[in-house]
């Protein structure tokens, strides 16, 4: 299963950038894919029948069973007292799946427990083969309770891949979970040639306050915003995606209470072309000087 190109556009739009919290929506980024084809599973079916159709040998789309189970158990539909026995379950299938799609939302399932419990499986699916297995992985993991004690070598390690949108959510995963040892690898990923991750691990530093990233957050801040009657664009960015980085740095700066950017922040607001991150900077600067 090849990872849709959209897929780190989406990333870049998504509050997963300002906020550092990864939402469960991207877990399911296949979902418009597949909308049609999940009306072939009943509503009436239980999680319990899912999880047999996971295992079953002749169902031909456990792939979908997981995609629905993962679904229902978003909606908290499944009480916790089952979570052991879905953990042992959905682990064992993901272990015997040669399927990527099943083994992805498998992970995405478990996932969406977040229970520590799950936690081994997880860690099991940073190694998958399968580059989307991965990243369901990855976003499980960031949308963790805060505290988990996990073992964070394997997603450190994956800042080293060769898959930009990989090494952008595990940067975010590791800033969501404010991990100590991550800030030097995350460091690192200021001088990457995908502007992507440059900006990710830039925005992912302000939670750690490391005023290494001040450069790549200026670069962001004053970046100008394209001329609509020129239709003049920035390579790879467009007149949206530059308003949201800019407002999830803004958001960022100000949840972490930090103001070692207030003059550029007053520049923005007194200089920024469009009203609503003017206005949001205007609005930063207030909190940030009290």
């Amino acid at each position: 299963m090849s990872t849709p190109p959209q897929t780190q556009k989406k990333l870049l739009e998504n509050p997963f950038v300002g906020s550092l919290v990864v939402p469960i929506a991207i877990v399911l980024f296949g979902s418009l894919i597949i909308f049609g084809i999940t009306k072939m599973l009943s509503s009436e079916r239980s999680y319990k029948d899912l999880v047999e159709e996971i295992h079953s040998k002749t169902f031909g789309n456990k792939w979908v069973a997981a995609y629905e189970l993962s679904k229902q158990i978003n909606s908290s539909q499944i009480p916790r007292e089952d979570y052991p026995w879905l953990v042992t379950n959905l682990t064992d299938a993901y272990k015997n799946s040669i399927d990527p799609r099943t083994r992805g939302f498998i992970i995405a399932a478990l996932g969406a427990l977040k229970t520590d419990i799950a936690l081994p499986s997880l860690q099991l699916a940073l190694i998958d083969a399968d580059l989307d297995v991965k990243f369901h992985a990855i976003v499980s993991i960031a949308n963790m309770p805060k505290g988990i004690k996990f073992d964070w070598s394997k997603l450190i390690e994956l800042l080293n891949s060769d898959k930009p949108i990989l090494k952008q959510a595990a940067i975010l995963a590791l800033a969501t979970h404010m991990v100590s040892e991550a800030q030097v690898p995350i460091r690192t990923q200021l001088s990457d040639s995908n502007f992507i991750v440059k900006y990710a691990a830039a925005t992912a530093l302000i939670g750690y306050k490391d005023e290494s990233a001040t450069p790549a957050l200026k670069e962001i801040l004053l970046m100008p915003n394209p001329d609509a009657k020129a239709r003049i664009l920035p390579p790879a960015l467009d007149a949206q995606q530059i308003t949201d980085l800019k407002l999830s740095v803004l958001s960022t700066l100000q949840k972490h209470d930090w103001k070692v950017l207030n003059e550029i922040i007053l520049e923005v607001a007194n200089k920024d072309s469009n009203n609503s991150v003017a206005t949001k900077a205007k609005e930063v600067l207030n909190l940030l000087k009290k």
